[in-house]
This record gives C-alpha cells, sequence and structure tokens, in this order.
C-alpha cells in the first residue's frame, strides 16, 4: 500500500476532476458523491486490482493504469478467474459505471478515477441489460462490450467529453461513430444518422429484432463484424459513400432478401462479407449502368439477382 500513500496529497484534485471549470468541478463532487459514497459499499487492492462491492451486490473490478489514481474497468476476477473468458461472470442486470472508486487504507481514504472501460471488460456478459457510462470514461476499447447479448440499453451521462447515447444506443461525441447498438433493442427497422461516417466493430451484432436497416450516405467504413448474426435481418440499404465493408460484416444475416447499395462504385470487400446462401438468394440492387461494374468486384460478382435501379 505504500506506493498509493500519493494519492492522499492528490485526492482534492480527483474530487474536481482535473478541471478548473467551477460548473464541471461541481458536476464531479456530485457525481463523487452519488456513485461513490452513497453506492460503494467498501473496496480492496490486490495486486493493482481493485474489487469495489456495491449495495446492489454488483462487485466490479478495475485495473490502476498510472500512478495518478486512473483506472479502467476490467473483466470480472471472480472464482480467482485469470483470464476475461475463463469461467461464468457475476456481471449482470443493470451496470452502473462509477467516476470515482474509494478505497481505505493506513487511516486514509485513496480516490482513483474510471477513466476507461477495458478489452473484453464485459466479454460474454449475456446477463448485462444496461450500461450506465459515466462522464469520465475518455476511452472504451474495441471489445469491451463483446458479447452481450441481452444488452438492452447504454446511457451516458451528457457531461462525457468523448461518449454519448442517442436512445440508447453509443455514439462519439461527434457522433461521427457508431460504436454500439444493443443486441436487445427491440426496434424492427433503423436508419443510421446522416452524422455517422464510421461504423465500428461488431456494432450491431447478434441483434435478433432488426429487420431493416438503412446505412446514411455519410458512412465510408462498415468494420468486421457490424451486422454478423443479425438473424432476422431482410432488407439492407447501402449508402452512396459506402467505401469499405469489413471481414463477416453481413455473415449470419440468412434471412437477408434485398440488398440495396446507391453506390455507383461497389465497395471494397474483405474476403468474405456475406453468407454463400446470402448471394445465391438475395436480390442486389444496384445503380443503373452499373451491373458490370459491379460483376467484375470481389463477392459482388457472385451475386445471382442483380438488379439495376
Amino acid at each position: 500500500m505504500k506506493k498509493y500513500i500519493i494519492f492522499t496529497a492528490i485526492s482534492t484534485i480527483f474530487l474536481v476532476g482535473c478541471r478548473t471549470s467551477k460548473d464541471v468541478a461541481i458536476t464531479s463532487q456530485h457525481e463523487f458523491i452519488q456513485t461513490v459514497l452513497v453506492k460503494q459499499v467498501e473496496a480492496a487492492i490486490d495486486n493493482n486490482i481493485i474489487a469495489a462491492k456495491y449495495e446492489n451486490g454488483t462487485t466490479l473490478y478495475y485495473t490502476i493504469l498510472d500512478n495518478f489514481g486512473n483506472v479502467s474497468l476490467t473483466w470480472d476476477r471472480s472464482s480467482n478467474r485469470q483470464s476475461y473468458d475463463e469461467g461464468y461472470s457475476t456481471y449482470k442486470g443493470d451496470i452502473d459505471i462509477p467516476s470515482f472508486v474509494m478505497v481505505s487504507g493506513l487511516n486514509e481514504e485513496f480516490i482513483f478515477r474510471v477513466v476507461e472501460i477495458d478489452d473484453y471488460a464485459f466479454y460474454n456478459c449475456t446477463n448485462v441489460t444496461s450500461i450506465n457510462i459515466p462522464h469520465s470514461i475518455n476511452r472504451i476499447l474495441a471489445n469491451a462490450l463483446k458479447g452481450c447479448s441481452g444488452l438492452v440499453k447504454i446511457t451516458v451521462n451528457e457531461r462525457n467529453a468523448m461518449y454519448k447515447d442517442i436512445d440508447g444506443v453509443l455514439f462519439s461525441k461527434d457522433s461521427r461513430m457508431l460504436v454500439k447498438y444493443p443486441a436487445k433493442k427491440e426496434l424492427p427497422g433503423y436508419t443510421i444518422s446522416e452524422d455517422v461516417s464510421f461504423i465500428c466493430q461488431e456494432a450491431f451484432q447478434d441483434n435478433s429484432f432488426l429487420r431493416r436497416i438503412t446505412v446514411g450516405n455519410f458512412v465510408t467504413v462498415i468494420s468486421d463484424y457490424a451486422f454478423k448474426n443479425c438473424s432476422e435481418l431482410r432488407d439492407v440499404t447501402l449508402g452512396r459513400n459506402v467505401r469499405v465493408i469489413g471481414k463477416q460484416s453481413f455473415f449470419g444475416c440468412l434471412k437477408l432478401e434485398t440488398l440495396n447499395s446507391r453506390n455507383v462504385f461497389p465497395p471494397h470487400n474483405s474476403p468474405v462479407v456475406f453468407e454463400e446462401a446470402t448471394k445465391e438468394n438475395c436480390r442486389l440492387y444496384v445503380p443503373r449502368g452499373q451491373m458490370e461494374n459491379y460483376k467484375r468486384h470481389l463477392e459482388w460478382s457472385e451475386f445471382k439477382n442483380v438488379v439495376e435501379y
């Protein structure tokens, strides 16, 4: 514990979130009270990992990142698990991530600021139904929400500088990246905003409610596995500026009936984007005069039913 004595001297800085704005400082102190003093029951450090127990019975685990009191929410270490994929995670229900974690030691209170969500933090946590992201989070790693097949909504504190949610869907603050669409969000159709230019890896994966997707005209990249295993998806419209479609983006979409590409330039596909059954049965619509152009490109050439519109 001796190496954490430094935190006592700078705990006041953490209370105001290392900011100078009076307005932000007050908000940070408010969140500190709500997410730590009220909800946290106890916490202990072992091998650079903080285990914090909360009033709702949940225990969250944090990795210490540096000597400035920053920590990362990480995967469940319960039952002596040594890695994220060993055994069953106790993360379940509604997860309310705090902005701060307090640890007692040597008659002092040490304050840690939660600044990121670690890689695989919620890997295959099928019983997690919602995640509330505080204002302090500035980084969510690519696989943090991988396999969260029970997720209904994601909410973000409005003062978060890097992320936001729109109706329970996670976006970057500037709306350019669609980060995660919950697997259990019950909508039959979804139109991706014209503000979005990048659909992140596994963004829609495992959603079993969507039947229609319209990709906005300013989206340029659909990342790997973006719509993988969207088992009810039947109709997809790709905006006119989609340039890249990643690996297995539409794999497992076995009910896909129509695919409407508005782009006169065939998007560049990874070697495997669609199921063979999709290329056999799905009708591909391409701009008038571009059929031969599409037939010269990887995977597009394998669609059996191509129609110019």
